[in-house]
């Protein structure tokens, strides 16, 4: 019996030994949030949104990412770019406060989309100068500017966790692959755009090299591109992405072979700021789990920062005088919604083709929905309303085209439009003209006549379009081409200003746009992952 006994206790003291030469070693759980934004175009400040919300702004930004901080999780912050451009405030500061503010959140890195080349290449670079987190873009190969090719990466490598038990999380950054066709030709012509996937298999050898944790794709591809590429690459543990303006909540959580895989774009302007909340489990073979997800709209019941509301309250200061000036009166709601303006015919559309016609006068105006930022509410139009309407510093062009150029140009609205998100490239048309989308091919008519292949009309549109923007290739083959030297807000400031009051309708101009498609979600959604708390 004691033998016995000398045995068990043997047992029980050998044991533990055994187990812990033996067996893997235990789990061990590192927590923290990522916390993303996108294409908040200059939104500096908190603005009312289309329900009349006061939503927004880098203050309120910041100081939501403290609040977690302060609850005890460490935030890794990212930025799927188009920072620049929507707002007088980019017109009058160039981007630059926007990147000072991104220091003052705590961003990890961004990057580049495409609004961030609509002043060229010396203006980003100045502006990038400023940033104290990595730039990326990982598929462009820069050549003008050295400073742009040592300044912007191709990926990055951060570290987030509680201090001491940090893990490291690769970060990849594509911009466009129709970077081309999107901004103003004179901008991006000596740099080359390479192929996102081709990039990715370029990188991921290499990043795999430096053994990180997690790898992310950083990304302004646009939501049909991200999901190809998230199906394409599991090896991505999420894309967080951009572009596309679509507000994805809940984001899209799925099972690999890592565990919890994950994609989502956060919408527009900075009203949205995408959260998840994930632990990593070292030592496993499935270490990652997204243990909550969601949008958290950043509306009035977070508190601002106020060291930022006051940066910019000083600079709003600055050139308040300049853009509250009253301008003209509208009786109805120009409506400049993004998702309408790019489907759909819109008054504040069929406004600004009108105006264009008889600013540079011609048998047809053509606007494209994407170059319309904004829309302005029923009463007084400001200066900044214009400005915000019309940001970009497009000129006014006319155009000789043959009726069998304006078919194409608009059979090629008709197969861009089927993107989720809406088409850029979408036409508002000018007063006496009719585009009918509901047959095989688009058709046309002017003062209610068809319009004839051979005949030649005047067209009154943008350089960018006149350039093929958007991929509109038909513009190119105008037989003559007239620059203005106008600008297309200081002539819709002047037509307004003529006018004074306006009240324009929607007047079956489109009679049936193109399809569309609601965005696809990848498969396998696991829809049991809870929302995040407020902290």
């Amino acid at each position: 019996m004691i033998k016995h006994l000398f045995k068990s206790l043997l047992l029980v003291v050998l044991l533990p030994v055994y187990l812990a030469a033996f067996s893997p070693e235990p789990f061990e759980a590192v927590k923290f949030s990522i916390l993303h934004t996108s294409d908040i175009h200059a939104h500096l400040m908190q603005f009312d949104n289309a329900d009349g919300k006061t939503v927004g702004g880098y203050a309120r930004i910041k100081n939501y990412r403290d609040s977690i901080a302060k609850s005890g999780k460490d935030v890794l912050m990212l930025s799927s770019g188009d920072i620049f451009q929507g707002t007088f405030f980019y017109r009058f500061f160039q981007g630059i406060p926007d990147i000072e503010f991104m220091n003052q959140t705590g961003y990890a890195a961004m990057t580049l989309g495409n609004h961030e080349f609509d002043n060229g290449q010396e203006a980003l670079a100045e502006a990038l100068t400023y940033a104290k987190f990595p730039i990326l873009a990982a598929n462009i190969q820069f050549k003008k500017i050295p400073a742009l090719q040592c300044r912007i990466k191709p990926y990055t490598i951060s570290e987030v966790g509680p201090e001491g038990n940090k893990i490291r999380v690769a970060i990849i950054g594509m911009v466009p692959e129709e970077l081309k066709t999107i901004v103003q030709p004179v901008f991006v012509n000596d740099f080359t755009v390479l192929d996102a996937a081709a990039t990715l298999h370029k990188y991921l050898p290499e990043i795999r090299q430096a053994n990180p944790d997690m790898i992310l794709l950083l990304s302004h591809l646009g939501w049909d591109r991200e999901l190809q590429l998230f199906e394409e690459f599991p090896e991505l543990d999420g894309i967080l992405g951009g572009h596309t303006h679509l507000a994805i909540n809940p984001p899209a959580v799925v099972t690999g072979a890592r565990g919890h895989r994950f994609m989502s774009q956060p919408g527009e302007w900075g009203q949205f700021v995408t959260r998840y909340d994930v632990t990593f489990y070292r030592n496993s073979a499935r270490p990652v789990e997204v243990t909550a997800a969601g949008l958290i709209p950043m509306d009035p019941a977070l508190p601002q920062d106020q060291p930022i509301s006051e940066r910019v309250n000083k600079l709003w200061l600055q050139i308040q005088e300049k853009v509250v000036a009253p301008v003209a009166e509208t009786k109805v709601f120009l409506n400049g919604d993004r998702n309408e303006v790019r489907n759909i015919e819109t008054n504040l559309g069929n406004l600004l083709a009108d105006c264009f016609k008889d600013m540079v006068p011609a048998d047809i105006a053509l606007v494209n929905g994407g170059g319309i930022r904004s829309s302005i509410a029923t009463g007084t139009i400001t200066v900044g309303d214009v400005l915000n309407v019309l940001p970009f510093d497009n000129y006014l062009m006319r155009l000789t085209m043959s009726g069998a150029s304006l078919k194409k140009v608009f059979a090629e609205v008709a197969s861009f439009s089927a993107t989720s998100g809406g088409f850029g490239g979408f036409l508002q048309v000018s007063e006496g003209m009719q585009v009918d989308y509901s047959g095989n091919k688009p058709r046309i008519l002017l003062n209610g006549a068809p319009i004839s292949d051979k005949k030649e009309y005047t067209v009154t549109t943008i350089d960018f379009l006149a350039a093929g923007g958007n991929g509109l290739a038909g513009f190119t083959e105008a037989t003559k081409t007239e620059s203005t030297g106008y600008m297309t807000a200081d002539k819709f400031m002047k037509y307004l200003r003529e006018l004074q009051t306006v009240c324009p309708l929607v007047e079956d101009r489109i009679i049936k746009t193109p399809a569309t498609t609601k965005y696809k979600l990848p498969k396998g959604v696991v829809k049991s992952i809870p929302k995040p708390r407020i902290d």
